[in-house]
């Protein structure tokens, strides 16, 4: 007879998104366990990435002293009610080793005393009636109302190309420089990965090149963190300053075996379609991770988005065919996939954040935290104003994250930190009056990214085309969009200027005074 045990919620994975979600049920008294096949918390993270340098920034010193302000530059630590205990403690250097984040994830599940379970490995998730049943590789049985998968992308991505059997996976190869020397080398993929390990080699290799189909995206032009990273670049300066090495774009066509070495074929995207036969000693496979659905009953199996790389979600973090069944951590990124942040720490611990008071308000009916601020334009200003300045979530998650205010009886009532499109759904009742805050970038950058050319920091009157990192209000009614207000972007990032002020007062005093002209039309009707 199976072993059986009961949870309001479960949460299968137990790195930093599981963890953030964790800490908050915790906090709140609730009935809970994190279930993890490891036998420590932030596993991956043990193995992963495999040079063992993050390109998550630890900006360890920012010139001020308040902790909110200072989560704006900090990637790596997770949210918590003390200030002391933050990442920068356990590693000084501005790309961390990755063992240092194993430490914190371990003490942080010690310092908040999270109810954990190690070396549990799950092989079967199912549903029965209202609740998920859980069955682990020793048969035990665990049920639950609320299912939260913290999973992450573990499935590694395999390129459907003839041969590819022939590759070394990124998770599998070898470190050793000296399995490298003189050989020439070829790297499916372009991504970060990919070129950490084509960094690594530069030293050793003959030849090294890196292959696929699409051309290379820099983070430092698409403010994408997931793009290529600066840090893991040196291999282009090697490239265009002719070391033998090169990035191609290109389909590979197949992968084969001849005499000891590899014959691969490419079917180049900038070169007439030229087809091109090259010899290497060793192929890479550096194409990424996407989540795994294998233990899913065909019941329960979640419905798939961005090509099955993650699960498809509503706005609320919730699969779109599971009721009762969410994400949080990278998995999370399903909703603002390229967007904005949610598919590393310093996104989705925020996402971890509102996931716990959305489940806490539908399941143990307590209200979203919010204040009030009263309905007057100069009330509404000061206050957006003052998180624009201050807030890490609207910062680290643009325009993905936002606050919302929502208009009742002479007063704002308002709420941090959730994603815009969930607010929108949420407040679209008839004669709701709505007004969002986010912090946004600019139209994409056509050109080079570094003479860019921007608007003077006092005309308002264009603070529409601002390109960096500014706040932008919007205004909805029933759910649809009425007006949208642009603050003009800022240097230092520093709203307090009148520029800053006066625009955003006038905005709001016009968007009232259309309110009041509404309901009296409703009134009249």
């Amino acid at each position: 007879m199976n072993q059986f045990t009961q949870h309001k919620y479960v949460i299968l994975g137990g790195g930093p998104g599981g963890l953030q979600l964790a800490y908050y049920l915790e906090q709140a008294n609730q009935d809970y366990i994190v279930l993890d096949s490891a036998d420590i918390a932030g596993n991956t993270f043990a193995h992963f990435p495999r040079h063992r340098t993050l390109i998550s920034i630890n900006k360890r010193f920012t010139g001020s002293t308040d902790p909110e302000f200072n989560m704006r530059h900090d990637w790596n630590s997770l949210l918590c009610d003390d200030d002391q205990f933050r990442f920068k403690n356990y590693d000084k250097q501005f790309f961390p080793h990755a063992d240092s984040m194993v430490e914190y994830m371990a003490d942080f599940v010690s310092r908040f005393q999270l109810k954990m379970r190690y070396n549990t490995s799950v092989k079967l998730i199912d549903k029965q009636s209202d609740e998920y049943l859980i069955t682990t590789e020793t048969n035990e049985q665990i049920r639950c109302k609320v299912l939260v998968v913290a999973t992450g992308v573990s499935k590694p991505n395999i390129p459907n190309i003839e041969g590819i059997e022939h590759s070394e996976q990124y998770q599998d190869m070898s470190l050793d420089l000296t399995d490298y020397e003189d050989k020439r080398v070829l790297i499916i993929g372009k991504k970060n990965s990919a070129f950490e390990t084509a960094d690594h080699l530069t030293s050793a290799a003959a030849m090294i090149h890196l292959a696929s189909p699409n051309s290379i995206k820099m983070a430092w032009k698409t403010h994408y963190v997931g793009d290529l990273r600066a840090i893991n670049n040196n291999v282009l300066d090697t490239y265009q300053l002719k070391t033998q090495n090169a990035v191609l774009d290109a389909d590979i066509v197949s992968i084969k075996k001849k005499s000891g070495q590899l014959e691969v074929t490419f079917k180049y995207h900038h070169a007439e379609d030229e087809i091109e036969t090259i010899i290497y000693d060793k192929v890479l496979c550096c194409a990424g991770f996407k989540f795994d659905a294998s233990i899913y009953s065909e019941q329960v199996k979640p419905e798939l988005a961005h090509m099955g790389k993650y699960p498809a979600l509503k706005p609320n973090f919730e699969s779109v065919n599971n009721p009762n069944l969410y994400v949080a951590g990278t998995l999370t990124h399903s909703l603002d996939y390229r967007k904005a942040t949610s598919g590393f720490i310093h996104g989705f611990r925020y996402n971890s954040k509102a996931l716990a008071e959305i489940l806490l308000e539908k399941f143990s009916s307590k209200p979203i935290p919010n204040v009030k601020v009263l309905a007057q334009a100069e009330s509404i200003t000061e206050h957006m104003l003052d998180r624009v300045n201050h807030s890490g979530g609207l910062w680290q998650q643009p325009g993905f994250i936002a606050d919302a205010a929502v208009l009742e009886d002479g007063f704002f009532n308002y709420s941090k930190e959730f994603p815009l499109d969930y607010l929108v759904q949420r407040h679209a009742a008839k004669n709701v009056n709505l007004f969002t805050l986010t912090l946004e970038y600019g139209a994409p950058i056509m050109g080079d990214p570094f003479a860019v050319e921007r608007i003077h920091r006092e005309n308002t009157e264009k603070s529409e085309a601002s390109q960096f990192l500014h706040p932008v209000v919007r205004h909805y009614v029933n759910g649809e969009l009425q007006a949208r207000h642009d603050i003009i972007e800022d240097l230092e990032a520093k709203w307090v200027e009148p520029e800053h002020y006066q625009p955003l007062i006038a905005f709001f005093n016009q968007c009232l005074t259309a309110s009041k002209k509404t309901e009296k039309q409703a009134e009249m009707a």
